[in-house]
């Protein structure tokens, strides 16, 4: 009996070490994730830093025309969105009590002038009876205050005249500047005051469009600056401008009103249009460029990460300007450079990637008695 069970045991042991025989010859191999990457490569070109507010488009001139002599409107000579030219007639209210009134002043003149050079004549010739001594000297003041008396009466005459002729000309309104009509409010028969506009004229030779700047940013911008101004309306493409004015006291909201001039010769600015000013507060030309989620920051470092041979490296950088989704770096890089852009935050430095499009992960077999797996940081 014991011999059997020593025999069992003998058995059972040998084939535990064939098994274990056969395990120790297959291969061993586990699963590995390599993770896939998304690169780009680093280019050169232009970037700027900018900011932008919305205005409209207004005209440079807007003049409200008045009658200087209220009347009833007899005829006017445009209409809306007619062009006008300086001093060509806007509208004539009536003046024909004023030119009755003329007419009896011009009567009035004429009778006092021919007193007054009856008053010179008369003392005229009696200054060669004083010298005789056919007349006194007082008789010679009273002839010479008579003259005088004619004198300074035909003079306020002679003013009230040149007012009526002066009113008379008003009924006649003119304009006072190159424009187009952007409201007429008279019409003939209506009663033209100084209460509301009878024209309403403006200037699109240029236009200005006025944004309001936060106080952050004012002291970014200077007078003469040229700016670009984006008028979808009218072009895909930015237009520029010119800053003319920027007020130096903040309006109620805080803000400070700019104003920007553009040229308009081509009439294609029209008020009201919305526009973007974009004004540019650093400029680099032919710098080193990448999307800017391809730069981190941690502990105090800035860097990427390259790809080269399939491997990824840490390298630190220093960045310029930055612009929407772009970014210039100023040291660490050059030019042509593979960079990291989808994927970075889940490598470490050293660690074999895959670089693909689609951004993905991938699960391949590594044969851990053939290679060494690489270390991952997750």
């Amino acid at each position: 009996m014991k011999k059997r069970i020593g025999l069992l045991l003998t058995l059972s042991l040998v084939i535990g070490l064939a098994g274990c025989a056969e395990q120790k010859q297959e291969p061993e191999t586990v699963e590995k994730t390599v993770r896939t990457v998304q690169t780009t490569a680093v280019s050169t070109g232009n970037i700027s830093s900018d900011f932008s507010y919305s205005g409209k488009v207004a005209p440079s001139r807007e003049v409200s025309v008045v009658p200087t002599i209220p009347g009833k409107v007899v005829s006017y000579g445009f209409d809306v969105g007619d062009h006008v030219s300086e001093g060509a007639v806007l509208f004539q209210v009536d003046s024909t009590d004023l030119q009755n009134n003329l007419r009896s002043i011009e009567a009035n003149y004429n009778a006092t002038k021919l007193q007054m050079d009856n008053a010179k004549n008369t003392l005229d010739n009696n200054m060669v009876l004083l010298e005789e001594g056919i007349v006194s000297q007082s008789e010679i003041d009273q002839m010479k205050l008579a003259y005088d008396s004619a004198q300074a009466s035909l003079t306020a005459i002679q003013i009230q005249k040149e007012n009526l002729e002066k009113n008379i000309a008003d009924c006649t309104v003119k304009s006072p500047i190159n424009g187009v009509v952007s409201v007429r409010g008279v019409e003939i028969g209506s009663f033209a005051s100084q209460g509301a506009p009878a024209y309403t004229l403006i200037d699109l030779s240029a236009v200005k469009v006025e944004v309001g700047v936060s106080e952050q940013m004012v002291n970014e911008i200077a007078e003469g600056q040229k700016v670009d101004v984006l008028l979808t309306a009218v072009s895909p493409e930015p237009l520029q401008g010119t800053v003319s004015t920027i007020n130096p006291t903040a309006s109620q909201t805080g803000t400070y009103t700019v104003k920007v001039t553009m040229n308009n010769g081509k009439k294609l600015l029209r008020p009201g249009m919305l526009a973007e000013v974009r004004f540019i507060t650093a400029a680099s030309s032919g710098a080193m460029l990448l999307p800017r989620n391809a730069v981190l920051e941690k502990d105090d470092e800035v860097y990427v990460y390259t790809v080269e041979n399939n491997v990824a490296k840490k390298v630190l950088v220093e960045t310029g300007i930055e612009s929407g989704e772009m970014i210039e770096i100023t040291k660490g890089l050059t030019e042509g450079m593979q960079v990291v852009t989808k994927g970075q935050t889940y490598i470490s430095d050293g660690e074999t990637v895959k670089v693909s499009q689609p951004e993905q992960d991938i699960t391949v077999p590594i044969d851990v008695n053939a290679q060494t797996v690489p270390s991952e940081e997750e």
